[in-house]
Parts: C-alpha cells; sequence; structure tokens
C-alpha cells in the first residue's frame, strides 16, 4: 500500500445502516438512490452532477443539492480500484476497512442500483479510534473522504493486532 498516495473514503449504509448485510455479505458498498440514472453516462463534471440533480429535485436547496450531487460525483469517478474504504458499522460498532475492486457499475432493478466491490481486509472496535478520528467516523454524510485520521488508520494496519476480515459464508437462499 502506497501511504502517501492511498485515498480512504468513508462510506455509510443508509438510514439505520440498511445495507449492512449488502455491504458485509456480497461485498459490496452501494448507494440506493435511482433518481440520478446510470452515472456513467453523465458528462465527468461536476457542474453536469448538480444540474442533474438539481432539475429531478428543484425544490432543494443549492447547497443541499450540491452535496448529494457530488457525492454520485466522487462515488462514480472519485473513487478507484485500489483506494481503501472504512465502514463503520451501526450494527455491531466496527469499523470495517477494505479495498475497493471495481469500478462503478450500476444495476438497474436493484434496490441499490449505484454499486463498487469491496474485498473486506480488517474489522477494527470503533471504540479502539481515537476521540478525533471516531467524530470523523461519525459524520453525517453517506460519502466522505476520511483524511484528517487517515495516518492513524493506516498506523493501525500496518501493526500486529488488528483482526483480518472474515467473511462469512452466504447463504444459500
Amino acid at each position: 500500500m502506497k501511504k502517501e498516495t492511498t485515498r480512504v473514503w468513508g462510506v455509510r449504509a443508509g438510514k439505520s445502516g440498511r445495507a449492512h448485510d449488502v455491504f458485509i455479505k456480497d461485498s459490496l458498498v452501494v448507494l440506493e438512490d435511482d433518481s440520478m440514472g446510470d452515472l456513467s453516462e453523465l458528462e465527468v463534471t461536476r457542474d453536469a452532477f448538480y444540474s442533474k440533480y438539481r432539475d429531478l429535485h428543484p425544490d432543494d436547496t443549492r447547497t443541499g443539492s450540491a452535496g448529494i450531487a457530488g457525492k454520485f460525483f466522487r462515488f462514480a469517478f472519485e473513487m478507484k480500484k485500489g483506494d481503501l474504504v472504512v465502514y463503520p458499522a451501526l450494527p455491531d460498532k466496527q469499523v470495517y476497512v477494505g479495498e475497493i475492486t471495481s469500478d462503478y457499475d450500476y444495476v438497474a432493478d436493484s434496490d441499490y442500483p449505484h454499486q463498487r466491490t469491496v474485498k473486506w481486509k480488517y474489522v477494527i472496535p470503533k471504540n479502539e479510534f481515537s476521540t478525533q478520528a471516531r467524530y470523523e467516523l461519525g459524520a453525517a454524510r453517506t460519502l466522505f473522504e476520511f483524511k484528517r485520521n487517515r495516518d492513524e488508520l493506516l498506523r493501525r494496519l500496518s501493526s500486529d493486532g488488528v483482526a483480518r476480515f472474515k467473511a462469512e459464508p452466504k447463504s444459500k437462499a
């Protein structure tokens, strides 16, 4: 892992951790709002995303629209294969750390149409992070770059004693 260039993204699993099982069992990070359609069909500029979102949600504030449209832009075009992702899970108070392993994918007939695959590598109890890192992990945003405490996370990952993630067997439904 190239410490200087590794970007770390924080991602949430929706209200009350609704997509937790999708994240962990299906090895995906996802966004659920389908109103934007296939993000790869939009021009690769923030302005194109802002414009599309404002057209769909004309009553939203300009600031709110920019934040939400920016989330979709980051998910589709700024996240890259090889970047790290941290998922502070509500259900079990663990922080899952993985590596993005795919480009953006749009799955139209899904509850979570905006997807990226991830290989989960580590799981760390949230209470083992510094207060500042816990605050950053607790940010209200769905998708954010984990910057201020990135070095703390990378140091922790390079130390002994960090629990490796063990995937649960996929259920046979």
